[in-house]
């Protein structure tokens, strides 16, 4: 049969390939947590810096904005991942305190470098996640975590994170209504960021806040393994249930929702590396179509193989890969999925 020919070559070129195949260099995207609130009027610097960081990054920007006191709040301070004295203020990787706009120093804007800066620094894992709804009503986020370490560590003390994210929240009442100390600042009027907010009054009605924080897994116990063996792939999944979010009712659009993921050191509380992803669609699995084509044929072996040596997981439908199942994506899907277009027994 010229097809299981093909198809078992393919396979024995993996099995040989990914021996070596362990020179991957993990793209770090930093994260960025913003502390506000609507009351405090200097957060207004808050609100600019993260929308240059966004305009500057797309979707290499990983920002979180975390409410306090007012509408969005959906936590006490002393539950932050970070000891805040001060607002506004905003963490980098956990690790390093920063304005939000000023960045380490004193220029307005300076932020951009300095998360250019961080974004350049070589980190030892890589992270990729996906996000589905899990049925048509939206009610359910699926998320399913990739991620991989460069080196090999016996005493890892790693665990993943997942938070969901709301853009454009607004809404009437004064938990709604963004306090402005910029206003009528005529030091300011020239600032290329904060100048458009000297113009607004002292009380800013009807805004749209972004990056803000609904929910989160925290980080979680056992989702990383203990002792890590470098460029293994390790898979974790996690489920957000709206109506059991802190507050549901901020979820006022589904459609602006978004995923962020992250890897933490459980002893240093330092983010390893993040990404984020947008929640696609509800859709059927069908077990091994790998390539999200509505069929299951060669194409989706390939697909997979390729997955398996680059760890780019963009063009493959998880849920659909793990075809064994055992809730990882490995080698054993591919002979799994091999099976199954042999013999079509998907037991």
């Amino acid at each position: 049969m010229k097809t299981s020919k093909i198809i078992i070559s393919l396979v024995a070129g993996l099995m040989t390939i990914t021996a070596t195949a362990n020179d991957s260099i993990p793209i770090h995207r930093p994260l960025i947590e913003e502390y506000t609130g609507t009351w405090c009027g200097w957060c207004v610097r808050g609100i600019v810096g993260m929308e240059l960081l966004s305009s500057t990054f797309g979707d290499d920007f990983i920002g979180v904005a975390y409410h306090e006191g007012d509408a969005m709040e959906i936590m006490y301070t002393n539950q932050y991942p970070n000891n805040v004295d001060g607002f506004p203020t905003a963490f980098v990787d956990r690790t390093y305190e920063v304005d939000p706009l000023y960045g380490f120093g004193n220029t307005s804007g300076g932020i951009v470098s300095d998360m250019q800066q961080f974004a350049n620094i070589e980190v030892i894992a890589g992270i990729d996640v996906t996000a589905q709804w899990t049925s048509a009503d939206k009610t359910d986020i699926a998320v399913n975590v990739s991620s991989y370490f460069t080196i090999d560590d016996n005493n890892g003390k790693y665990a993943i994170e997942i938070m969901l994210i709301a853009d454009d929240l607004y809404g009437t009442g004064s938990g709604w209504e963004q306090n402005n100390y910029y206003s009528g600042y005529s030091y300011y009027a020239r600032d290329k960021y904060l100048g458009p907010w000297v113009k607004k009054p002292e009380t800013v009605t009807g805004w749209h806040f972004n990056d803000v924080l609904v929910g989160t897994s925290r980080p979680v116990t056992g989702s990383l393994p203990s002792s890590i063996v470098a460029y293994e792939n390790y898979s974790f999944k996690y489920v957000f249930t709206l109506n059991k979010l802190p507050k549901p009712a901020l979820i006022q659009n589904k459609d602006n929702l978004h995923v962020i993921a992250i890897i933490v050191n459980t002893d240093t509380k330092k983010v390893i590396n993040a990404n984020r992803c947008y929640i696609d669609d509800f859709k059927t699995i069908i077990i091994g179509d790998v390539d999200d084509d509505g069929n299951v044929n060669i194409s989706d072996v390939t697909t997979l193989i390729d997955y398996l040596l680059n760890s780019e997981s963009t063009t493959i439908n998880l849920e659909n890969s793990d075809v064994d199942p055992d809730g990882e994506i490995n080698i054993a899907d591919v002979t799994a999925l091999i099976d199954l277009l042999l013999t079509g027994n998907d037991d």
